[in-house]
């Protein structure tokens, strides 16, 4: 079996995971690992609109892309799941030894200083420090840990100036 092959079953026994843990496993580049993956999940697509089908005549309620999204995400296990975050996220057990010890620095500096933040500041602020330890834990160049600081704090942003979502 070829490295194609080997990635390619990989992605029917694991339909959920991520590019970058399959391309570091099969040592692949992400482009072609990414090109796999789509013609997996559209050979997935279309052996699974024949149940779509038969569910919908049975009266189930599911779109087909739900239907599809519902069959994928049941065959991604734990320990799967495990293994793909410690490729971009590190060691759960490191990140949240630096995680929790940032969070406990930045209540007690508040607490000293009698700071007092509404919820959804609190939480931004929360998982801002998360993304940090996941970036200086794991892989600094996951770009989804960037993007979510930056969502996070456009949050806040956005509710102070009236515009709340």
């Amino acid at each position: 079996m070829n490295k194609s092959e080997k990635i390619r079953e990989h992605f029917r026994k694991f339909p959920g995971s991520s590019v970058a843990m399959v391309a570091a496993k099969f040592q692949a580049s992400k482009p072609m690992t990414y090109k796999l993956r789509t013609r997996v999940r559209n050979e997935l697509e279309k052996e699974v609109s024949v149940q779509y089908e038969q569910a919908r005549k049975l009266g189930f309620g599911f779109t087909p892309k739900e239907f599809v999204e519902v069959e994928i995400n049941e065959t991604v296990g734990a320990d799967e799941t495990i293994n793909e975050r410690a490729v971009d996220y590190g060691k759960f057990k490191d990140g949240a030894a630096l995680m929790q010890g940032m969070k406990r620095l930045v209540a007690d500096h508040a607490a000293i200083h009698d700071k007092t933040f509404a919820d959804d500041q609190w939480e931004a602020l929360e998982m801002i420090l998360h993304k940090i330890g996941r970036i200086v834990n794991g892989n600094p160049d996951k770009v989804d840990s960037w993007v979510d600081i930056a969502g996070y704090a456009t949050l806040v942003a956005d509710r102070l100036q009236g515009n709340a979502r």
